[in-house]
């Protein structure tokens, strides 16, 4: 395990290639927690990362990462009140 982290869960494996963005929303001072889901395969292959904003409720916002046939969900913990401003931020670092 990555021991860089400070507010992501790491009960379970991490995709690697995701580590660099995870320590960049964690900088985010409205995040909480961050608690990486198991990694799991999916039947669409993409060569390219992709960070999936997929939807949030009152105390988190749930997001897929995905590379190649291989995908993991991302909760990220926060309040209600700052969940537009965490949805903003993470658009800036997935351009």
């Amino acid at each position: 395990m990555n021991s860089k982290f400070s507010k992501t869960k790491t009960e379970h494996h991490i995709l690697p290639e995701f580590h660099k963005l995870l320590l960049e929303i964690e900088k985010q001072p409205l995040i909480s927690r961050m608690i990486p889901g198991r990694i799991s395969r999916q039947q669409k292959w993409s060569s390219e990362l992709r960070f999936k904003i997929s939807y949030a409720t009152t105390s988190w916002i749930k997001c897929i990462m995905s590379k190649g046939a291989t995908a993991q969900e991302l909760f990220i913990v926060c309040n209600d009140q700052d969940t537009e401003t965490i949805k903003e931020y993470l658009k800036t670092l997935i351009v």
